[in-house]
């Protein structure tokens, strides 16, 4: 589990984007709204987020805060910082913090700002029924994906996210709920950058 609310939640942001734009193609109706989502997330370059993730019989939360390429994420089982170099992440039952630098490559797996361009061309996007008060999307991969299907769920009055499933080509479903999502103003540098003062018992591995 830990390692999908990692993957999963990172990514929320830019399937969002990917959805509204590939949806705004398909179905022109809801052009306006879309487009509205649209601007929303390419414009709110630091957000703010609290979630559920349930999948495989087991449930956690957390929340997440991203600037630019830049994240910090947190949730019982891991706290993570990337300050757009280095990458720390704290297993509070481990007692270690494993600090690396990501290629490019790793970061396309948890952060939804390196691989904006390359998820767009990669899903197709429709409008489904949705409830009231809320817009649906369905994204289906153009190619060989580990997602067969996602379905994102956007509040229609803030045109922002409010619950996205995964289902894996395996048939494995992971849903997330977004609880709040906000823009917010540029947080510190420090906010993604991990402060060994704080963790003073906490073994650092440096797999650089």
């Amino acid at each position: 589990m830990r390692h999908t609310v990692t993957r999963f939640i990172y990514i929320i942001f830019l399937l969002a984007t990917t959805a509204i734009q590939s949806a705004t193609a398909a179905t022109p109706t809801s052009a306006d709204i879309l487009a509205s989502a649209c601007r929303e997330m390419k414009n709110a370059k630091s957000l703010k987020a609290s979630f559920t993730v349930t999948g495989n019989g087991q449930s956690s939360a957390g929340d997440i805060t991203i600037d630019g390429n830049c994240f910090y994420l947190t949730t019982p089982e891991m706290t993570t910082w990337f300050d757009g170099k280095t990458q720390w992440s704290y297993s509070p039952a481990a007692g270690e913090v494993s600090v690396s630098e990501p290629t490019t490559e790793e970061l396309e797996q948890i952060n939804p700002f390196a691989i904006m361009d390359g998820l767009q061309k990669q899903f197709n996007g429709r409008r489904i029924t949705a409830p009231i008060g809320t817009d649906r999307l369905e994204l289906t991969p153009k190619g060989k994906s580990d997602y067969s299907k996602v379905i994102l769920t956007l509040n229609a009055s803030t045109h922002l996210p409010a619950e996205i499933t995964f289902t894996t080509t395996d048939r494995t479903t992971t849903t997330i709920k977004i609880l709040s999502l906000s823009k917010i103003k540029a947080p510190s540098p420090a906010t993604f950058r991990f402060n060994p003062k704080k963790y003073p018992l906490a073994e650092i591995i440096d797999l650089r």
